[in-house]
């Protein structure tokens, strides 16, 4: 499915794959809800997109990574999946205590040629069984080794 992405003004330019056709649409209404969508072009031709409404360019990486939790000091080991410049999703090894809105000492090993080792504080956003997804602190500044490791 074709990903479509939403300017800052929630705007989103769909083009028909089978006639090239482009149409400037209004997302708005569709920020908090399912993201799949279809369209119909003046050409007849019915086809699906998605819309992506994500700032910051996602890599998908498989990394080893550990976390701890900071209230509690519970600590685990997990697998990284997705990483931006703002947040991270990863899948924790073990079945965990972490909750939405705790924060986070994520450590991380880039697969990069320097092995470059990465160590951010993340707010949890959204946890689903023992996958969990969390941006990065706001506080930090920017990271120079994650910015170049995401352009390559």
């Amino acid at each position: 499915m074709k990903k479509v992405y939403v300017n800052d003004t929630n705007q989103a330019t769909i083009i028909c794959p089978e006639c090239g056709f482009e149409k400037n649409i209004d997302v708005t209404d569709y920020k908090d809800t399912q993201k799949n969508l279809k369209a119909k072009c003046k050409c007849g031709k019915i086809h699906q997109f998605i819309i992506e409404f994500r700032k910051k360019y996602r890599k998908h990486v498989r990394l080893p990574g550990e976390y701890i939790i900071q209230k509690s000091r519970d600590k685990g080991e997990v697998i990284i999946k997705e990483l931006s410049l703002t947040g991270i999703r990863f899948e924790s090894l073990k079945p965990h205590q972490i909750s939405l809105d705790d924060i986070l000492e994520m450590r991380f090993i880039l697969d990069n040629l320097l092995r470059t080792e990465i160590h951010k504080f993340a707010k949890v956003i959204w946890v689903k069984d023992r996958i969990v997804g969390a941006c990065f602190s706001e506080t930090e500044l920017y990271s120079q080794a994650l910015g170049f490791y995401m352009k390559t």
